[in-house]
């Protein structure tokens, strides 16, 4: 994506601020714990959000993402969480997998972000 040889993504980020509900699953797809968080950007693979609760890498959280008038729901992977203060922290999350019907509408968002952007 870039000429950076630290840059890990594989996929363009889009940057976009929504809000989401997600909850934090145990090994075992228990919810243990849930939140309010916003995306900072997004793309087909993945998105970072900002939140004030730490992620361990690699927990799972199923996300409950508003984009317009349409609800989309994911369960994602944590691949990395950073303080940035005392009170916010944001983290990474890789899709891992999408409910029924609900990619397509992802993937219908993310193209109308970036068809938004100035090229």
């Amino acid at each position: 994506m870039t000429d950076n040889p630290f840059e890990r993504r594989r996929s363009e980020r889009c940057y976009a601020l929504k809000f989401l509900d997600y909850e934090v699953l145990s090994d075992e797809g228990v919810v243990v714990d849930r939140g309010l968080a916003r995306t900072l950007n997004v793309s087909e693979s993945g998105l970072l959000l900002e939140t004030g609760q730490f992620f361990e890498p690699r927990q799972k959280l199923r996300i409950t993402l508003g984009l317009s008038e349409d609800l989309v729901q994911m369960t994602g992977q944590i691949v990395h969480s950073e303080p940035i203060d005392e009170e916010v922290c944001s983290a990474g999350v890789m899709f891992l997998e999408f409910e029924p019907d609900d990619r397509g509408l992802f993937q219908k968002h993310f193209q109308e972000l970036k068809s938004a952007l100035p090229t």
